[in-house]
């Protein structure tokens, strides 16, 4: 599939909407399927709402759990800019589609990304409800911003090693006390839409994987790029293909994501206010 950078016209259009509710954001949250309470909290603590419609260039999420707003907050959040929900590639967006909110918080000030995601148990020991904070990634899948070759964007990413994934948000987040299980370890990007085959599962846990999902890593490398923080999160939901007898399907992503969503929550926002 063909893909071409988004034209600067569209990231502009929508900084200039958001510009003029918020004038600057110091940290934007990506609410994976299923974790949109966070926003939601937001939103019913005097947050400003912005509709994906309503942000010239944004592309419009489909999928079950992704409710498709920008949440602005204010008080002790005022600065924070949280996504609730996203759009991924075998939606049929290509890469510029992908990272077009994380590009446009980046021209509004943006310096943390705090990436979140539901994802598949590869690790033993890893039980739904849990959350992986991401020290490393694995993909084949294409993840290359179309201009970035062209552009000035300072920074060279090792997307190998710990610099992409911040080992300060690391250590500040695997800090904080939570009822939840907190683990550590490699997540998969994979294609989708589909689950991930058995015989796929068996090579991620030998390649060195803990999680799998569908999203994440084409968010991060771009706030990467700009020199921009980044934290990643997964919400374990479901024990990968193979590893157990239950069928996978989508609503029991959504369904243990919402589980935790009070804990979950908490402990987000614990951390946002420490940054």
């Amino acid at each position: 599939m063909a893909t071409y950078p988004m034209p600067d016209s569209d990231i502009s259009l929508s900084v200039q909407a958001v510009r003029s509710l918020m004038p600057e954001v110091h940290v934007g949250i990506i609410l994976g399927s299923g974790l949109g309470a966070a926003a939601q909290q937001v939103a019913d603590n005097q947050g400003l709402v912005i509709p994906y419609s309503e942000l010239p260039g944004m592309p419009q999420t489909q999928v079950a759990g992704h409710e498709g707003r920008l949440v602005l907050g204010s008080g002790e959040l005022q600065g924070v800019a949280l996504l609730q929900g996203r759009v991924h590639s075998y939606e049929g967006h290509a890469v510029d589609r992908l990272t077009f909110a994380t590009r446009m918080l980046a021209e509004l000030g943006m310096q943390t990304l705090i990436v979140s995601n539901a994802a598949g148990g590869i690790q033993a020991g890893y039980s739904p409800g849990d959350l992986m904070l991401i020290d490393g990634h694995w993909t084949l899948c294409d993840v290359q911003e179309r201009d970035s070759a062209k552009s000035s964007l300072g920074k060279t990413v090792n997307s190998v090693g710990r610099c992409l994934w911040s080992s300060r948000l690391l250590q500040l987040a695997s800090s904080l006390p939570s009822a939840l299980k907190i683990h550590q370890g490699c997540y998969a990007m994979m294609s989708g839409p589909n689950y991930e085959a058995p015989a796929e599962i068996r090579m991620l846990r030998g390649l060195g994987c803990q999680a799998v999902g569908m999203s994440t890593i084409p968010e991060a490398l771009a706030a990467a790029r700009r020199g921009i923080e980044v934290l990643g999160i997964s919400c374990i939901t479901n024990v990968a293909a193979g590893l157990s007898d239950q069928p996978l399907d989508h609503s029991e992503v959504s369904e243990t994501a919402g589980s935790v969503e009070t804990e979950f929550v908490d402990w987000l926002f614990r951390l946002v206010k420490r940054l």
